[in-house]
């Protein structure tokens, strides 16, 4: 099966899913009578198991959830193309910010000064990303997985950075290039966060492929409460006869 069938048989099992979706959950939010409907213009009309319509219901969407997953296209709910350059611009533009002191540390010692000496009055910065340079633009949620030194590589940043500064009441500059750093794991986290949330409203990967999913989700759980509440003295009666017959044991 060649990449268009693969899209074509996609689209339509998303379509699927979110119009039998909002279908439920329509008719859950406006408390329909299911145990009446229309079907091509006959009127339909349900005697028995009626309890358990909303469990059939939700049955119904979750094998349109599974067909929906088995039809995505490979690697399709890994961070993108797009949703990892959201990523990597938080992360240079953070990184610099949280790691000053340890590059003005390297500074005063490249220079020859102590802190005291030394009032900054200027920074410029260039920040690459050290995976930039490989072929590998593996999911990043992969390093919040495993935390493997070789993962956590592919997040190394380096920094070329010019201070200009007054020292002895002249003013200098002072140039550090190629400074390695592997951000903490907390500061990619919150980037990844941030990643997450502005792609979601800035790229078509979250609405694409993501939502979907978490929406017949919502659709699923919302049914099978409501048939649970519904039958709820059906579960009580069964679970005292359970333990009735327990005891007797």
């Amino acid at each position: 099966m060649d990449a268009i069938d693969v899209e074509s048989d996609f689209k339509k099992s998303r379509a699927f899913l979110l119009t039998y979706s909002t279908l439920i959950l329509l008719l859950w939010y406006f408390s329909v009578d299911l145990r009446a409907f229309s079907f091509l213009g006959v009127s339909i009309g349900i005697r028995d198991n009626i309890q358990n319509v909303h469990l059939v219901a939700a049955l119904g969407n979750l094998y349109l959830l599974i067909r929906f997953f088995q039809k995505s296209p490979k690697g399709c709910f890994e961070l993108n193309e797009d949703m990892i350059s959201v990523f990597e611009s938080a992360l240079k533009t953070i990184a610099p910010y949280a790691y000053i002191r340890r590059l003005a540390v390297t500074m005063y010692e490249s220079a020859g000064l102590a802190k005291d000496e030394v009032k900054l009055f200027k920074i410029y910065k260039q920040v690459t990303m050290g995976h930039q340079l490989s072929d590998d633009h593996s999911s990043f949620l992969k390093f919040i997985q495993y935390r493997s030194p070789e993962l956590a590589k592919r997040t190394e940043l380096s920094f070329d950075i010019s201070f200009s500064f007054i020292a002895a009441g002249q003013e200098h500059t002072q140039i550090i290039r190629n400074e390695l750093v592997v951000p903490n794991i907390f500061l990619v986290r919150a980037c990844q966060l941030y990643a997450l949330v502005k792609g979601s409203f800035t790229t078509s990967w979250f609405t694409d492929y993501i939502l979907p999913a978490l929406y017949a989700l919502l659709a699923i759980i919302l049914f099978v409460n409501t048939w649970w509440q519904r039958n709820a003295i059906d579960h009580v009666v069964f679970k005292d006869s359970f333990n009735q017959l327990l005891i007797s044991i």
